[in-house]
């Protein structure tokens, strides 16, 4: 046994830290080691790799603010440097290693480096220029966020991993060049870079994530390169002067509000807004009466007509193939749509809240129905959901007030939550047997709705699926099904009987508990 004898109070706190030290991984909080370079600046370093050969850039202290301004002026970053006799190479920029030192100007990398990694330089306002060697491959998210004073940057073609929000917030960038090897260019990248004038993408991209050049008030035209196939939502929105755009046929996809608030977006001659085919919506955004898309548009992009309450009437050519997330929602004057047999999909909140829609056809090309694609259209009367359609998605046909009947077709194997929910004129709906479950409040609130018959093919009845169906007389529940949730049948108060058969093994609380209950009998409860 070793005895440790301590003589005094501060030899016990000396020894008390020593062994805290031993026990924790101190690189975690803090640099490992510094060195001064040539120029007498001392350089704070963290291990790069577990082997603790190489080197990364770091600040001084435990966080990145431990201590202001500990980089100042021009920085010359050595390729390597000798600590305790040993040379090290230094590999990367770590995260947040010059983040917020504002007093910093210059920044020479050295070619051993091949990662800046997240944050390197951020909110470094008096950087003005910076030269990335041909060695860097990767630039993470954040490197140069808000360096507000930064002029000019080149990118080099050894680069093929630009993160998000890179150069987001350099108001003072004026051009830059992007290099054929990096494939897309991620959210946010270019955000804000309100002095922005020029961009070149080359042909190796293939996609602009959303946000990418939003707030890029200065960019009056952009050409977009035949290998891109998507432009993600509100990429360009907010460049104010941008008058000229270049969208090859190559694009498939533009998300939302791709291009809104843009010169080109709001002074477009003739009020419909065209992108190589890609109807982005009306200028104004109120056309009033008949709208008439012409032959060859192949998509309708998201929200392009949201909120146009003055118009009646919608011809959509067949060509179109696409009709993105709430193209028409809100649009109160619509009464009534055909959509062409060559769209597969109807999305998100398509038509949510159209209250004046009578009428819709569904073409059998159509496969899928989004969320709330047809919420609360309130005059629906009818519709037709073809065969070929296999997913109806939750509270599709939610608050449909006038909808008095519906045939769900064989395709369908589910009926999502809510679906029908509040469908208070609905009094007839047949379920066919291709269905093995019906879902949470499915048909809630159908007040209408006299009687139903369950296939045998449904093997689950979700919570609340016929809840305050208060014109529900009957219900026949087949041996399949093997669980009944949670007040499914509740308020029901036009229901008399109703039989349980002894295949179900699990029955959620509060189904006995209807209005008037003393006149339903419920046999047996469970077997």
């Amino acid at each position: 046994m070793t005895i440790i004898m301590i003589k005094n109070k501060q030899s016990i706190i000396t020894f008390l830290l020593t062994v805290l030290m031993s026990m924790t991984d101190a690189s975690v909080f803090a640099h490992d080691i510094e060195v001064a370079n040539k120029e007498g600046v001392t350089i704070y370093y963290v291990w790069a790799n577990a082997a603790k050969t190489e080197l990364a850039v770091s600040y001084r202290g435990n966080d990145y603010d431990s201590y202001y301004g500990e980089y100042d002026g021009v920085i010359v970053i050595p390729q390597s440097v000798t600590y305790e006799d040993i040379k090290y190479s230094v590999t990367s920029i770590g995260e947040q290693a010059f983040s917020g030192c504002r007093g910093l100007t210059s920044v020479a990398i050295p070619n051993s480096v091949t990662s800046i990694d997240s944050w390197a330089f951020s909110s470094c306002s008096g950087l003005s220029s910076i030269t990335i060697p041909n060695s860097v491959t990767n630039i993470g998210s954040d490197a140069f966020y808000h360096c507000s004073g930064l002029t000019s940057v080149t990118i080099p073609n050894s680069v093929t991993y630009l993160g998000e929000g890179a150069f987001y917030g350099c108001s003072k960038l004026i051009s830059v060049i992007i290099p054929n090897s990096v494939t897309d260019i991620k959210r946010e990248t270019f955000r804000d870079c309100t002095n922005l004038t020029s961009v070149t993408i080359p042909n190796s991209v293939t996609s602009i994530k959303g946000v990418a050049f939003s707030g890029c008030t200065s960019l009056t035209s952009v050409t977009i390169p035949n290998s891109v196939t998507s432009i993600g939502e509100m990429a360009f929105k907010g460049c104010r002067r941008l008058t000229a755009i270049t969208i090859p046929n190559s694009v498939t996809s533009i998300g939302r509000y791709a291009f809104e608030n843009t010169d080109w977006y709001d002074n477009h001659p003739n009020g419909l807004l065209y992108l190589d085919k890609w109807l982005l919506g009306y200028k104004g955004n109120q056309p009033v009466g008949e709208l008439r898309i012409a032959e060859g548009t192949k998509g309708i992009a998201g929200s392009a007509f949201s909120s146009c309450s003055g118009l009646t009437s919608v011809t959509i050519p067949n060509s179109v193939t696409s009709i993105e997330s709430y193209a028409f929602s809100i649009c109160s004057g619509l009464t009534s749509i055909t959509i062409p047999n060559c769209v597969t999909f109807i999305g998100k909140g398509t038509f949510l809240y159209c209250t004046g829609l009578i009428s819709v056809t569904i073409p059998n090309s159509v496969t899928s129905i989004g969320y709330e694609a047809f919420r609360d259209c309130t005059n629906l009367t009818s519709v037709t959901i073809p065969n070929s359609v296999t997913d109806i998605d939750e509270a599709t046909f939610k608050g449909c007030t006038s909808l008095t009947s519906v045939t769900i077709p064989t395709s369908v194997t589910y009926i999502d939550r809510e679906t029908f929910r509040d469908c208070t004129n609905l009094a007839s709906v047949t379920i066919p047997n291709s269905v093995t479950s019906i879902d949470y409040s499915a048909f809630s609130g159908c007040s209408s709705l006299t009687s139903i018959t369950i296939p045998n093919s449904v093997t689950s009845i979700g919570g609340y699926a016929f809840q305050s169906c208060s014109s529900l007389t009957s219900v026949t529940i087949p041996n399949s099904v093997t669980s009944i949730g949670w007040s499914a049948f509740s308020d029901c108060t036009g229901l008399t009987s109703v039989t349980i058969p002894n295949s179900v093994t699990c029955i959620g609380e509060y189904n006995q508990e209807i209005k008037g209950e003393t006149n339903v009998e419920i046999i047996p409860v469970i077997a």
